[in-house]
């Protein structure tokens, strides 16, 4: 038959195939290699460093207290705002155990 393969031809044709595959690799490591020698982008932007403009003087805040809050919503609001805001805090100490009206 015609279409039949030797076992020589079988071994000849798995060579010549993963010599392609290692060559096509080693060009692809080589064009990888390259990389390390075209210059990083400088950014135009770091080089000129705007200088601050002055910040104006903030007026003291008023301490907060939690206890002149009467509207559920506005209770409910704080509680929602500490929780979040302990979540951005690294090592914040602040756990909320229940929630419960005091009267």
């Amino acid at each position: 038959m015609k279409g039949e393969i030797s076992i020589l031809q079988a071994i000849n044709i798995t060579v010549i195939s993963m010599a392609i595959v290692f060559f096509i690799l080693a060009v692809i490591s080589f064009v990888l290699s390259l990389f390390k020698f075209i210059p990083a982008e400088k950014k135009v932007e770091e080089a000129k460093k705007p200088t601050p403009a002055p910040v104006a003087p903030v007026a003291p805040q008023q301490s907060f207290d939690p206890n002149s809050i009467k509207d559920e919503r506005m209770l409910a609001a704080m509680l929602v705002a500490t929780i979040e805001a302990s979540d951005d805090m690294d090592g914040a100490n602040i756990r909320v155990r229940a929630i419960r009206e005091l009267n």
